[in-house]
């Protein structure tokens, strides 16, 4: 009787342990369901004005202070909301743009034209992405259709003067640059994109005036110190050569500008081999 009661027991308590473990493997085979099944929840966002006006504004500061992933993902919850706000388009194509995404960023600004083509930012925004994929032509024409709307739009001026540049028309370039000054003689942009037209001219002391005025107000880009140690490196001074392209990867590390750093990198290298 014993061994009969001891033996039940046992039986009793490896019954109870296997249903046990069977209820553990479900229970954790329904929360990963769960899991998966949150994953796979599409994004979903309330459209109200205050929290149109909140992304949108929480996404271009973003970009002012170079948070430029953070700036896409503002901008991408906002066109879900308000996917008929063009402005948000272009803010989106911008924050792409800048991390060097043209493709998808030419995607996104071509969205906003399809929205409002009479936007004259929307169009210089287009003319400087296909300036940057090399297509000139297209390029010039969206800045000067953009300039047919504001004749003020300053981006549309530089692109416009960049591309003369690429043309080989110098002394237009110069013209168009002179007239961006005067309307916005703070931009240091354009002191950077009218020292590149210089040193195409071959005039290198009024490129390095340009470039290291562009510099002198702003040291946050590190685009305009490629830009003055390829200068240097031109004119056979190796030493602030290398100092500009090893500045330029340092300041590329925050915001992160990848294309940028690669680029000071293997002038670096081909610095170092001559």
């Amino acid at each position: 009787m014993n061994m009969y009661f001891r033996n039940s027991i046992k039986f009793s308590f490896i019954i109870f342990s296997l249903l046990l473990f069977i209820s553990l493997i479900l229970f954790l085979f329904s929360c990963n369901l769960f899991e998966e099944n949150i994953e796979l929840e599409p994004k979903i966002y309330t459209y109200s004005p205050e929290a149109s006006l909140d992304l949108y504004i929480r996404g271009n500061r973003y970009l002012n202070q170079g948070k430029y992933k953070e700036a896409e993902n503002s901008f991408e919850k906002l066109v879900i909301i308000d996917p008929e706000f063009s402005k948000a388009w272009e803010g989106y194509s911008e924050s792409l743009l800048l991390q060097n995404d043209l493709d998808q960023s030419l995607e996104y600004i071509d969205k906003a034209i399809s929205i409002n083509s009479s936007i004259a930012s929307h169009l210089s925004k287009k003319s400087l992405v296909l300036y940057y994929l090399g297509d000139y032509d297209a390029s010039e024409t969206f800045s000067s259709r953009a300039l047919e709307i504001d004749q003020n739009d300053v981006r549309a001026l530089i692109v416009l003067g960049a591309v003369k540049t690429q043309k080989g028309l110098y002394d237009q370039s110069k013209e168009i640059f002179d007239l961006a000054i005067k309307i916005e003689p703070d931009d240091s942009s354009i002191y950077f994109w009218r020292g590149k037209n210089y040193v195409n001219m071959f005039d290198f002391d009024n490129g390095m005036i340009e470039l290291n005025k562009a510099i002198d107000m702003d040291r946050s880009q590190p685009a305009y110190y490629i830009e003055r140690g390829q200068l240097y490196r031109i004119i056979g001074n190796k030493t602030d050569a290398k100092f500009d392209f090893e500045e330029a990867i340092e300041i590329a590390k925050n915001p992160r500008k990848q294309h940028l750093i690669d680029k000071a990198k293997a002038l670096l290298i081909e610095l170092e081999d001559e």
